[in-house]
């Protein structure tokens, strides 16, 4: 069964050159003393936000065509977006409705996002928890999968920069470091929406 595999390597080349030029600006300008770059709200943050919502959106456009296969998987991984962009964003800071402040910052944001993830749990389990299972580890070992694996481990080495002395401007390090972690998920997003055909018949076969 054919795959889109020229596009897919046209969008990866595209990212990858698109990353490239991305970090080589942005080392020049720390090097010309240009340290707004990753302060907050700073160039360096806007981007991560920019490739979180894109990504969200990628997963939900790729949900409304999964029909029945891969709804909750692709579910997941736009909440799991939505997390990270409420997670970056100070929304207290900007002027919104109290209830919506509430609902996405501080304890009533991680309160949110805990429910709605066990949400997703007991939904899978309540159905068929080891075919969600099965979907999820089968999805895992796709580029697609990968890609999501690459950007947690990313996520987890920009962690490891905050607060880190060992080099300078450790903050704009972990922020790129972000940046490469989001542009993976996003790429994972257009990756799934890309090959949800295939991916739905092969499910169907079964």
């Amino acid at each position: 069964m054919a795959k889109p595999a020229g596009p897919l390597l046209t969008l990866y080349s595209a990212f990858a050159i698109a990353w490239a030029a991305y970090a080589a600006w942005a080392l020049l300008a720390l090097s010309n003393g240009q340290t707004r770059i990753y302060a907050e709200y700073g160039l360096l943050e806007t981007t991560q936000v920019i490739l979180l919502s894109a990504a969200c959106i990628a997963f939900i456009v790729t949900l409304s065509r999964n029909g029945r296969y891969n709804t909750l998987l692709m579910l997941s991984c736009a909440l799991l977006c939505y997390s990270f962009i409420v997670r970056e964003l100070d929304v207290e800071d900007f002027d919104l409705p109290p209830a919506v402040i509430t609902l996405t910052s501080g304890t009533g944001r991680n309160i949110l996002l805990a429910v709605a993830f066990c949400a997703l749990l007991a939904y899978a389990l309540y159905v068929d928890f080891r075919h969600y299972l099965k979907e999820a580890l089968q999805f895992a070992v796709t580029p697609a999968g990968m890609m999501l694996v690459a950007a947690g481990l990313l996520l987890y080495l920009a962690a490891f920069f905050e607060g880190y002395q060992g080099v300078e401007h450790p903050a704009f390090y972990e922020e790129l470091t972000e940046v490469t972690a989001y542009t993976l998920i996003l790429l994972s997003s257009l990756t799934s929406s890309l090959t949800h055909k295939t991916t739905c018949q092969i499910q169907k076969s079964q």
